[in-house]
């Protein structure tokens, strides 16, 4: 069965839903803005329904499900949802649901016979989850906003943008090409090749791998099977278990350099004090690794081989056990209570808010790393991988806007004092100073399990964002080359030709994090870093197209021209008077001049 080929609707359907359990339906109308967009609109003071009484009718207010019609399906419709994250389903299943938080990107969208839309959030765009709804063969695709949760007056209009597309322009790549140009539009980011013109660093980095050398790893409670406390005092301390000390990196190098691999990014895991157990403070390297002095020879060099070196660092999470802990730096949550970083280096940590990251603590660290020589891109890890959370303090209060503005801050400091900023994920929080994500996809979600709901995952990240900020798609693409990758259960969700073709087909920038903490084999190393070269070019052009042009056999096209052919068949695929192996990529170039 295939459904009636909508139009553009020029009205949605509103559900909110109270604190006490009773629902509201009401129906607002859409302005249209040009020929394929409709946007939706609700002022604050109109947000909870009750003009007259805006300012405390949100605290009633739990949450409002925007419900477009051309975001409804039945079963054996043809065509498809796409969520934030790259999840894409067809329209197959009779019940199920997914709740999906953590957008990387404030869109959705859905394709429906020759027509397809995309949703752009551009107010509110961090109050809100996606939604797929399944009953009984019936979809429902929609955004859900968490008004009570903000925790105050909604601090912006709630406005989303509804844009159409029709016929061979009715798919996903036209969705992300979309939010692209506005991002674009707006100067929110900047393509690399501009940024690269008067920073050497960064093309630095877009020319070569990211390498994590983990030195050292500290037991936690779990591991020692005894408990210690969670505020744990020095003595306290669970023992270290050294893989690399400073010595070894500098072997490691020098070892990287003799099989050939000229360029390398360097990132050291677990180099400082405590493993960032001793936060606030992430920028005194540890002792039983050989302190600062062994650091400063390492990142010498590491200079002298013509590499780059940076300290993985987090400004997530604080410790009661730091000299530096002040609790007048937390984030205050609604309740009163502080916010829970879990258990970790240094016990029980706390997530500081990121207005006093900035302004208490980055320069001091930030100085203390440039005395090491430390002086290229650093590696903040979370801050990309997370949904900007908010601080109730009042000596520095803080929406989830707020702190999504003091990240951009530190990347900001990060950018100016080591040419570039690279942290774990891509939540686009950070998209305006972020140059490289570890990972787009902890894939096949980001908790690792598969909603039966989901066909498969697409590039939907990468055609917003390739040509703007350097990536790796997956979790599992992570140490492609190395038969076993080491890590968390979504590192196993690929087989080993698989991650190849993987790491290829999203225009992914090689990258080792797991397999190098405790081996000296170091062959799948160079050879990622051969097959890069043919392709890093790629790196400064956006994706453009992807497509599956036969079964297992997709296309990916950039504004170069060039194509990447990715065959994950068994049988020899025939393109453009070539032939691709079974299992294989090939690099069809716009030009034969190049």
């Amino acid at each position: 069965m295939v459904s009636t080929v909508f139009s553009a609707v020029d009205e949605v359907k509103l559900i909110r839903t109270f604190t006490d359990g009773n629902k509201s339906e009401t129906v607002s109308k859409l302005e249209r803005m040009d020929e394929s967009t409709y946007r939706l609109k609700i002022p604050i003071e109109r947000i909870a329904g009750e003009p007259e009484a805006w300012k405390t009718s949100w605290q009633t207010l739990d949450y409002i499900d925007i419900i477009n019609g051309d975001a409804t399906a039945r079963k054996n419709d043809a065509g498809y949802w796409v969520l934030a994250d790259g999840r894409l389903g067809t329209f197959k299943a009779d019940s199920g649901t997914i709740i999906e938080r953590r957008n990387p990107l404030p869109i959705y969208g859905v394709k429906k016979g020759a027509v397809a839309f995309v949703g752009i959030i551009k107010g509110l765009r961090y109050e809100f989850s996606t939604v797929v709804d399944v009953q009984d063969g019936n979809y429902r695709i929609f955004p859900r906003f968490h008004i009570k949760s903000i925790g105050t007056i909604p601090y912006e209009d709630l406005v989303i943008d509804f844009q159409y597309f029709h016929g061979e322009d009715a798919d996903y790549p036209s969705m992300a090409k979309a939010y692209r140009k506005y991002q674009l539009d707006r100067g929110e980011v900047i393509p690399l090749k501009e940024r690269v013109k008067n920073n050497p660093r960064l093309e630095y980095t877009a020319d070569t791998m990211f390498l994590r050398l983990a030195m050292a790893s500290f037991m936690r409670d779990s591991d020692l099977g005894t408990h210690r406390g969670e505020h744990w005092r020095e003595e306290d301390d669970p023992p270290i278990q050294t893989f690399r000390d400073y010595d070894n990196v500098m072997r490691t190098m020098r070892t990287f350099k003799a099989l050939g691999i000229d360029r390398a990014d360097i990132c050291l895991v677990n180099w400082n004090w405590r493993s960032n157990g001793r936060n606030p403070i992430c920028s005194i390297a540890e002792p039983e690794l050989g302190g600062d002095a062994k650091c400063k020879e390492a990142t010498a060099c590491a200079h002298e081989l013509g590499y780059q070196i940076m300290p993985h660092i987090l400004h997530t999470e604080n410790y009661t056990i730091s000299p530096a802990f002040c609790k007048e730096d937390l984030a205050l949550q609604q309740d009163a209570t502080y916010r829970d970083a879990g258990l970790s280096m240094g016990g029980r940590g706390f997530s500081p808010c990121f207005k006093q990251v900035f302004k208490k603590h980055l320069n001091e660290n930030y100085d203390r790393m440039a005395a090491l020589g430390f002086s290229e891109p650093l590696h903040i890890d979370v801050t990309s991988c997370i949904v900007p959370y908010q601080c109730f303090d009042l000596n520095h209060f803080c929406t989830r806007r707020d702190t999504a503005y003091w990240m951009n801050k530190v990347g900001e400091v990060t950018d100016e004092r080591f040419g570039g900023f690279t942290s774990e994920g891509p939540c686009d929080h950070v998209a305006n100073t972020l140059d490289y994500a570890l990972y787009v996809s902890a894939y096949p979600s980001y908790l690792g399990k598969a909603n039966p709901l989901m066909d498969r995952c697409i590039p939907l990240w990468q055609l917003v964002y390739h040509g703007i900020i350097l990536s790796n798609p997956f979790a599992s693409t992570i140490d492609y080359p190395y038969d076993h990758a080491r890590g968390w259960e979504p590192t196993t969700s690929f087989t080993h030709d698989t991650r190849r073709l993987k790491l290829v087909e999203f225009g992914g920038r090689p990258t080792f994090y797991w397999a190098l903490s405790g081996t000296e084999d170091f062959a799948p190393v160079k050879k990622a870093y051969d097959e890069y070269q043919p392709l890093k070019h790629l790196q400064y052009e956006f994706m453009e197209d992807h497509t599956e042009i036969s079964t297992d056999v997709f296309v990916t096209v950039y504004s170069s021209g060039d194509e990447v052919l990715t065959n994950y068949s068994d049988a020899p695929y025939e393109y453009k008077g070539k032939t691709v192996g079974p299992r294989d990529f090939k690099l069809f170039q716009a030009s034969t001049s190049r």
